[in-house]
């Protein structure tokens, strides 16, 4: 009994990880694309401008909000680890683009010091309170030594965040910005698209939409043909679990099914019988299944991400429903099978194998 409740238990979190990577993917999506960059356009400069360029670009027809900010190539160095990348500077209460923890709490960037993503911090080793090397890979080529404030959980990339006020102090280069992002009218974007490529000012201009699109060209369609695989292969394993847990039920039990039917118990009683046992086993399984694939999925997800981004651990009420929906259809159709193999009992040859 115990191991047929344990197979029918490890029988959900094999449909539960071909499901969840769409629940992980509408995670990042939703907090990377809606919760963190609010905005719907950016563009970028050929190199960092004057802050007053804002001013002129919020002029432009369909723009509802802008606000600048910079990314600056640096190296960082905390003992014998090294990491390059960019930080990126932020203004002081920006709200088009804000960083988050893993509760999704927005994260505020210190105007001093450094905010690293957590992923990146664990790389160096260091942790808030600890102190870096900052090797600026453009201009002067400064180091510089910087506090890490805080640590920022995010699903995409390892970056790394300053105030942008004390990201331009340490450049020495006055107020300036490489990159601005604009929240705009829906309906003015094409008309916005067009009149930015054209403007010698701004050297690339990214549209949330197309962004998305890419997105699911590249990795999420690849992600999702995956997941369709390894779903089509976790179910007919779930399946095939459920019903071989049952079919060695009903050869445990032959004889005393058989048994019970000479002693004048009807087919429906005597399948009652082996029912009940078999539900109760799977209602037992179910959860201990759902508690299964909670761990499960954050292993994988602790050592599967990388560089490019972290798998969130998450597992949607939809995801447990289908799996159980798929483990009990297992069931009531295996049941439907034993029942008609009780019903067919050769009842003399059963008795007669008896040891």
């Amino acid at each position: 009994t115990a191991l047929t409740a344990l197979g029918v238990a490890f029988a959900v979190p094999m449909v539960v990880l071909g499901l969840f990577w769409y629940d992980a993917i509408d995670h990042m999506i939703g907090v990377q694309f809606h919760l963190v960059d609010r905005g719907n356009v950016t563009v970028t400069f050929p190199q960092p401008r004057d802050d007053a360029i804002l001013r002129d670009l919020a002029r432009e027809p369909g723009v509802l909000r802008i606000e600048g900010q910079r990314a600056v190539p640096v190296r960082l160095r905390a003992g014998h680890r090294t990491y390059l990348t960019s930080i990126i500077g932020l203004p002081a209460a920006g709200e088009l683009y804000r960083p988050h923890d893993a509760a999704l709490r927005p994260v505020d960037i210190s105007a001093e010091g450094i905010s690293l993503a957590c992923r990146l911090a664990d790389r160096l080793g260091v942790a808030p309170g600890d102190t870096i090397i900052l090797e600026i890979m453009e201009g002067r080529r400064r180091k510089r030594d910087v506090a890490v404030n805080s640590c920022v959980d995010e699903a995409l990339g390892m970056n790394s965040y300053m105030g942008l006020d004390a990201l331009n102090r340490l450049m020495g280069d006055g107020a300036v910005i490489s990159a601005a992002t604009l929240y705009a009218d829906a309906e003015a974007l094409p008309a916005l698209s067009r009149r930015f490529k054209d403007l010698p000012v701004i050297e690339a201009v990214a549209m949330k939409a197309n962004t998305l699109a890419n997105f699911f060209d590249k990795i999420a369609a690849l992600v999702f043909v995956s997941a369709g695989v390894l779903t089509l292969f976790a179910v007919i394993i779930a399946v095939g679990v459920v019903y071989n847990n049952a079919r060695i039920g009903l050869q445990e039990r032959a004889w005393e099914l058989a048994s019970l039917r000479v002693l004048g118990f009807t087919r429906p009683e005597v399948a009652r019988i082996q029912f009940v046992e078999y539900f109760i086993e799977i209602a037992i399984g179910l959860p201990i299944g759902a508690m299964l694939s909670q761990g499960i999925v954050t292993l994988l997800a602790k050592y599967f991400s990388n560089e490019s981004f972290q798998i969130p651990a998450i597992i949607g009420p939809r995801t447990y429903l289908a799996a159980v929906i798929v483990v009990v259809a297992a069931a009531a159709a295996s049941a439907f099978v034993v029942r008609r193999h009780i019903d067919r009992l050769d009842l003399v040859a059963v008795l007669k194998t008896r040891d």
